[in-house]
């Protein structure tokens, strides 16, 4: 594959290049850390060419557009679906919540991990506010939604590849049914949420921190957004705050509710519930990703992820009683 990608690289950086695969995301696209002297870039290998209204570019466009933090693009070879972005570093928000980043530092304390997740909170009130006005027609958010049949969709692929695949459960006919029952109206009202555009993976592996590691000093730049499109106004709120990677202080969430209601002007009651609903949805998505990642492709770390997001999912189901007729159907076949 590099040797196909070289004259693209030589056209760019002019001089030889030192080119180093990092790790990735579970797509099928490739990255690699390509450094020529002091500069450096990261590449995005796509398995297939890409078209000018690809959904990279035309988020990254919208994206730009308004003002959120996303990398540059520095070149593109459309031919080989091949695009040189700005190198962010290796810093992920979840490094840094966690320790163990790049540098060796101990987790962010509770005000650092505080003043990163506002500034979260803010990149999801500008998506909010500007990313619909800057659609075009033809752009690929303007015409892809997480809506029903989306959320239908991946309630069958959790279905499939973790309660039968990864779990290896058989349902009753009874439970078979009241399970799809229990989809169907799960997707049905999160698609009546009020839509706004939404990155669609905004959670702590998608946020890079960067500048130096003195507290007050970083910032948090966004990836991961080629599948940004319209969608429910608390679908990034779940994505970052019921994160199935990371283990968050209830309080911080709730601080965080708080402050997006603040700046969204939402009424906090029903922004809470709204988002107990689409975290449940978004986990459970979450957990079919994890179960197909293990099943299908061999990458058992995924499950790590795992026993954090039962948990997550079983506090949203006891929280609200439209859900005691199901609880006991789920406690058989995912929750234990």
């Amino acid at each position: 594959m590099i040797s196909r990608i070289r004259p693209f690289l030589r056209s760019y950086f002019k001089t030889p290049c030192r080119v180093t695969e990092i790790a990735g995301d579970a797509s099928t696209r490739r990255f690699y850390r390509v450094s020529s002297g002091r500069r450096r870039a990261v590449l995005v290998s796509h398995p297939e060419p890409l078209h000018p209204s690809s959904p990279l570019y035309s988020n990254h466009r919208i994206l730009t557009l308004i003002g959120a933090p996303v990398p540059r693009i520095l070149a593109s070879d459309d031919a080989s679906g091949s695009v040189l972005m700005e190198d962010l570093g290796d810093t992920t928000l979840q490094r840094v919540l966690v320790g163990g980043g790049v540098d060796g530092s101990d987790p962010a304390s509770r005000p650092e991990t505080a003043r990163l997740y506002r500034q979260a909170c803010d990149v999801i009130v500008l998506l909010h506010r500007r990313g619909a006005e800057a659609l075009r027609q033809d752009d690929f958010a303007a015409n892809h939604a997480l809506d029903q049949e989306r959320f239908r969709f991946e309630l069958d692929h959790f279905h499939r590849h973790f309660v039968t695949g990864w779990r290896g459960r058989r349902p009753s006919p009874g439970d078979e049914r009241q399970l799809r029952s229990f989809y169907d109206f799960l997707a049905e009202r999160c698609h009546r949420l009020p839509r706004v555009y939404c990155h669609r993976d905004f959670q702590s592996r998608n946020l890079m921190v960067t500048g130096s590691g003195r507290a007050g000093s970083r910032r948090l730049r966004l990836i991961d957004f080629q599948d940004a499109r319209m969608g429910p106004y608390t679908y990034d709120a779940a994505s970052l705050l019921r994160d199935s990677s990371l283990d968050l202080e209830e309080s911080l969430v709730e601080e965080m509710i708080r402050y997006l209601c603040r700046r969204l002007g939402a009424g906090l009651e029903e922004f809470r519930r709204d988002l107990d609903l689409m975290s449940l949805q978004r986990n459970l998505k979450d957990l079919g990703t994890f179960g197909y990642m293990a099943t299908e492709r061999g990458l058992r770390a995924y499950l790590d992820y795992v026993p954090r997001t039962i948990e997550s999912i079983r506090r949203t189901l006891l929280a609200d009683p439209r859900y005691d007729v199901i609880y006991p159907v789920l406690e058989r076949h995912v929750l234990t």
